[in-house]
């Protein structure tokens, strides 16, 4: 019985401490897009999220971390659905599937969305996202390499998940943030066609033809 109580605390410990996470991580972006990057502090996001800058600290170094937290922990996700995927699953196919299977999450959690607008209004912020994404793609690379038993810097590793990472950046770019995450997976589904076509030019009435 103890030890269940324990279990039990535990996992409202852990609850709390993602739903503290989340609450900055929404609070960040929208004041972001309120009133642009340079005018909010760090006193800002805590007051809007009713939590103390100590808390702020125990989770994110800077402001721009909590912006940014969806990338770093969503690099840690894809590399754990990647490994979880069939072994004789094709690697370009393993991609995709975990890809698939991480956006509707990512599109529910809150403040998403409004992250996506605010990269399109503040673009002086797209060089912290490329910075994050560069990690994403050589732990990706890291995953393929453990996947094919080919060396971590095996030109095919990288190439596979630089492949990967622009299919999503492409997807979310022409994605309306205002419509469904079944939308953004069409999005990422036309490209990995394109892709595993050899990338052929688009005919008429191909999404890819679609400019926004």
């Amino acid at each position: 019985m103890a030890a269940e109580t324990a279990e039990t605390a535990h996992g409202l410990r852990e609850r709390k401490k993602l739903e503290t996470r989340s609450a900055l991580r929404a609070a960040a972006v929208a004041m972001y897009l309120e009133r642009g990057p340079a005018a909010v502090t760090v006193h800002d996001i805590c007051e809007a999220a009713g939590v103390s800058p100590r808390t702020f600290f125990n989770y994110f170094e800077t402001k721009d971390d909590a912006v940014f937290d969806w990338d770093n922990r969503l690099t840690g996700h894809l590399v754990d659905l990647l490994a979880a995927r069939p072994a004789d699953e094709p690697p370009l196919t393993a991609l995709r599937q975990t890809l698939r299977t991480a956006i509707p999450a990512l599109v529910a959690d809150a403040g998403w969305r409004e992250r996506r607008k605010l990269l399109g209004a503040h673009p002086e912020l797209v060089p912290k996202l490329v910075h994050s994404n560069s990690h994403m793609a050589e732990a990706l690379s890291d995953a393929v390499a453990a996947r094919t038993g080919l060396p971590s810097d095996a030109l095919y590793p990288r190439l596979l998940a630089g492949a990967g990472m622009t299919v999503l950046r492409s997807a979310i770019r022409a994605w309306d943030p205002e419509s469904s995450a079944e939308d953004l997976l069409a999005m990422l589904d036309s490209c990995f066609d394109s892709l595993a076509a050899g990338l052929p030019e688009p005919t008429e009435g191909d999404p890819a033809r679609s400019a926004r």
